[in-house]
């Protein structure tokens, strides 16, 4: 008979942080547009901070220039 396994302590603090992120999201819809842009661009260093070292500079690189696009296109409306 299998024995259940317990979860790695780096899933349980995956499951945490993701369920504080969607709390604070959930929280932040009831605020207004403005406090969800700013938890998703919270979500977005937290996952670019989850990155292996070596890629976090490309990462971050990427998420500025698709930032800057879409500032861009909003201006340019």
């Amino acid at each position: 008979m299998a024995t259940a396994r317990r979860p790695s302590r780096k899933a349980l603090r995956q499951a945490r942080s993701a369920q504080f992120l969607g709390d604070r999201r959930k929280e932040a819809e009831t605020r207004g547009p403005s406090a969800v842009l700013a938890v998703a661009m919270d979500q977005l260093r937290s996952a670019i901070s989850q990155l292996p070292e070596n890629s976090r500079p490309d990462a971050a690189a990427r998420a500025t220039q698709l930032i800057d696009q879409l500032r861009q296109t909003l201006t340019d409306s």
